[in-house]
């Protein structure tokens, strides 16, 4: 209901109506007031002139009634002036002790009367008021005591009954002009508000992005020219719009061309990072090989010839060159284990020998003997076979997560676990309770995170890192069980 008050929630028409209505009836109302006042104070002084005259005509033929004391001519003119005149209510006349003579009073009721009384003259009629002696002899002579009195009641209520008559007989004549116009108004609203109409569906279908208007003709003057500018609006708009449409489609073109080459870039970029994995462990393999087959091999010799040198020594009793042999035996030895190590290092043997979760154990332990501040700790699931190129990733990214707990993390404790998170997926997640980072901010990753997004990258996996400052540090590393 507050909402149909609100005159911005009005439609046109209903503004239009408001308009035309709202002048009239405030006109309405304040012309009947303003007659409605000067109707009351005109019958106030139609009443005082009245009752004077009233008063001052009955006081002159009512002498003979007070004289004579007959008084039936007196009341039958006094009912013939109320019939005629509705405001006069009573009449009273009195003798000079003011003893009522004739008392007539009107059967109607008012609220609002008033009294004017009036002298009974005893003084003759002066019928010849040309005639100069007696005018003078009546100037000279002193007044006479009255013989009576009249007394006339009028009220205001009969001539502002008639007035309020009059005045509701004018508004009903403006009311009807009111409906009239009232009934122009609605039909000129409704054909102001159909031009309108067209115009608000326009700019809702523009709202809509739809620019084929259809706006129907015969608006004339701003009507007309607002349809026109609605319409040239329609027209710049669609042609704007299939602009952009056609830029968007290019620069959409374009986007999804770069990201083709992005695509492609990756994919070669993964593909290069497998190759070059693969060639490095290829190499690595054939060092550990030349290392083990060769530089083995004449440690080996150089061995045997030491301890028959010793030998030798010994028998002939030359206990220096025994003791020069036995150290000799030792410096081979020392580098025998040093090559062997480093073959270990090239090849991770252990792969081949222990499978990979026995790889993992044995680095987590080897690990573990490296740093005795940090507690660590393996936990694994069966696993299916894996490729030998995954089985040797997921070593080194190990390797590389244990060496950044070890050196940076500070930690108490760390847990490996390894494990199938599907048929066909391998899952090794590695965590602490050291210092952690904000692994949002790329200033914090060194190569070795890096070169493991890349290491997974290429095999079709991922790597999730999960830290903050304080918070310890969580790597989960997702690889396929086969090689793609």
């Amino acid at each position: 209901m507050k909402s149909w008050f609100d005159p911005s929630r009005w439609s046109i028409a209903a503004r239009l109506l408001m308009l035309a209505l709202l002048p009239t009836a405030l006109m309405l109302v304040a012309g009947n007031a303003s007659m409605y006042w000067l109707s009351l104070r005109d019958a106030a002084t139609e009443i005082r002139e009245r009752g004077k005259s009233v008063a001052a005509a009955l006081a002159e033929g009512s002498r003979y009634a007070v004289v004579s004391g007959n008084t039936g001519s007196a009341e039958r003119t006094v009912r013939d002036l109320m019939a005629a005149d509705p405001s006069l209510v009573a009449v009273k006349v009195l003798d000079r002790n003011r003893a009522a003579v004739l008392e007539v009073e009107s059967e109607a009721v008012y609220s609002r009367s008033t009294d004017f009384e009036v002298a009974i003259s005893s003084e003759p009629l002066n019928v010849d008021t040309f005639d100069a002696v007696n005018s003078a002899g009546a100037a000279g002579r002193s007044p006479s005591p009255p013989l009576g009195f009249v007394r006339v009641r009028m009220s205001v209520d009969p001539i502002v009954a008639a007035s309020v008559g009059r005045l509701a007989t004018g508004s009903a004549l403006v009311l009807l002009a009111t409906i009239a116009s009232l009934g122009i108004g609605l039909m000129l609203a409704g054909k102001l508000r159909e031009p309108l109409k067209d115009v608000m569906q326009a700019l809702r279908q523009l709202r809509d992005r739809k620019y084929d208007l259809r706006m129907r003709p015969g608006a004339t003057g701003e009507l007309a020219e607002l349809q026109a500018a609605v319409a040239e609006l329609a027209k710049g708009l669609h042609i704007t719009h299939a602009q952009l449409e056609a830029e968007v489609a290019a620069r959409t073109a374009e986007l999804h061309e770069a990201m083709q080459r992005i695509r492609v870039s990756d994919e070669e970029k993964g593909r290069l990072i497998a190759r070059g994995n693969e060639l490095v462990e290829d190499e690595r393999r054939r060092i550990s090989t030349e290392i083990h087959d060769d530089l083995n091999v004449v440690l080996v010799s150089i061995r045997m010839q030491a301890e028959a040198l010793a030998s030798a020594a010994r028998e002939s009793g030359q206990s220096e060159a025994s003791a020069e042999a036995a150290r000799m035996l030792e410096l081979i030895d020392s580098a025998y284990d040093r090559a062997r190590a480093i073959v270990r290092k090239l090849r991770p043997e252990i792969i081949d020998a222990l499978g990979l979760t026995g790889a993992v154990e044995e680095t987590v332990s080897s690990f573990g003997a490296l740093d005795r501040d940090c507690l660590f700790a393996f936990v694994s699931s069966p696993l299916p076979a894996v490729s030998e190129s995954v089985s040797i990733a997921a070593y080194r990214m190990l390797q590389e997560a244990l060496s950044n707990v070890v050196k940076h993390a500070n930690a108490r404790h760390c847990r490996v676990s390894l494990g199938a998170s599907d048929k066909d997926r391998l899952t090794l997640i590695v965590e602490d309770d050291g210092r952690g980072f904000e692994a949002s901010s790329n200033s914090t990753r060194g190569l070795g995170l890096a070169g493991m997004r890349e290491r997974a990258h290429a095999l079709h996996g991922t790597l999730k890192i999960e830290s903050l400052p304080g918070t310890g540090t969580r790597l989960t590393i997702t690889l396929p069980i086969v090689d793609a």
